[in-house]
């Protein structure tokens, strides 16, 4: 049987309830969680599911102070159909938050959901966590050993494709896209680090002076 699975679903406030004008129901603890409303309402696209198409979608969008939501943005896509029917799902949620508060004032705030999408039943199911270590690997090894940056690139997409928020794959995509020319990807990626939260060590970094990209780097993980 092949199916989206949520568990991988991370949000943080604004509150998804579960249905719309919510707050008598936020007091008195009836709620429903965004995985539990996903997991019934995203449907794998066939062509997807039939070509074994497996990652995690991340999408950022902005809940309202009336708990609407918008401004959808795609920040790791698994296919464009995956992509559209996220957003779908999501779109049916609008309502159904709990705005977030700045000095007990509602206000718009950006939020951010992601979720696995794993074809089960397999005989061998996808590790995401183990697949992404050997890709980061290998794509570490064909850059430092054999120089080529182009190659190892695409080991590092494959890595992110399933596990987006990793901020090691992130770190050295950034710089395998510096390499080759993609500077904007580049500072995407290092910024997404930012943003992640994420740090490395002076040491950690000093590893990587040979590369093009090693004071752009240092300079937006520093800031």
């Amino acid at each position: 049987m092949r199916h989206v699975d949520v568990d991988e679903v991370q949000v943080v406030p604004p509150k998804f309830t579960g249905v719309k004008n919510a707050i008598p129901l936020l007091k008195e603890g009836k709620i429903e969680s965004i995985g539990d409303y996903l997991a019934k309402n995203i449907e794998y696209p066939k062509k997807d599911a039939e070509r074994f198409i497996q990652g995690t979608e991340v999408v950022q969008f902005v809940v309202s102070p009336t708990g609407e939501l918008s401004d959808f943005k795609v920040i790791n896509g698994i296919s464009p159909q995956i992509n559209e029917e996220v957003i779908r799902v999501l779109e049916t949620t609008s309502g159904m938050w709990v705005p977030g508060y700045n000095n007990n004032e509602p206000v718009a705030m950006e939020k951010e959901i992601s979720v696995a999408f794993k074809i089960t039943g397999l005989p061998y199911p996808l590790d995401f966590k183990t697949q992404a270590t050997k890709y980061f690997s290998k794509g570490t090894e064909i850059l430092f050993t054999k120089h080529n940056p182009k190659r190892a690139l695409k080991f590092y997409d494959k890595g992110i494709m399933l596990l987006p928020n990793d901020e090691g794959l992130l770190l050295m995509r950034g710089i395998a896209r510096y390499e080759v020319g993609n500077k904007d990807g580049a500072y995407r990626d290092w910024d997404r680090i930012n943003a992640l939260g994420g740090s490395f060590s002076y040491e950690h970094l000093a590893k990587l002076n040979e590369f093009k990209g090693y004071a752009e780097l240092t300079r937006i993980l520093n800031e």
